[in-house]
């Protein structure tokens, strides 16, 4: 169980323990940091957020970071208005 400390009112703290949460994993099978920044108007986030990792992982912008799949959608998008050689 993962648990963490809590600073109560009164400067008491306390100790709560839950379930760990699982590791994601890239499509590659190593651990996934970051979540994919491509937008999907469908879903509630607005986002892919496929996990993906560091070395997958293509960033079209600081802070964005994006899937493979997304990735080649990045390149086909600019592509299509000439932005890319």
């Amino acid at each position: 169980m993962a648990c963490q400390r809590v600073q109560l009112p009164g400067g008491a703290a306390a100790i709560v323990c839950g379930p760990r949460q699982p590791v994601r994993r890239c499509s590659c099978g190593a651990p996934a940091p970051l979540l994919c920044d491509w937008k999907v108007p469908g879903r509630n986030s607005g986002t892919c957020d496929r996990p993906v990792c560091e070395s997958c992982a293509t960033s079209p912008a600081p802070d964005k970071d994006l899937c493979v799949e997304h990735a080649a959608a990045w390149i086909r998008w600019q592509q299509a208005r000439g932005l890319q050689a």
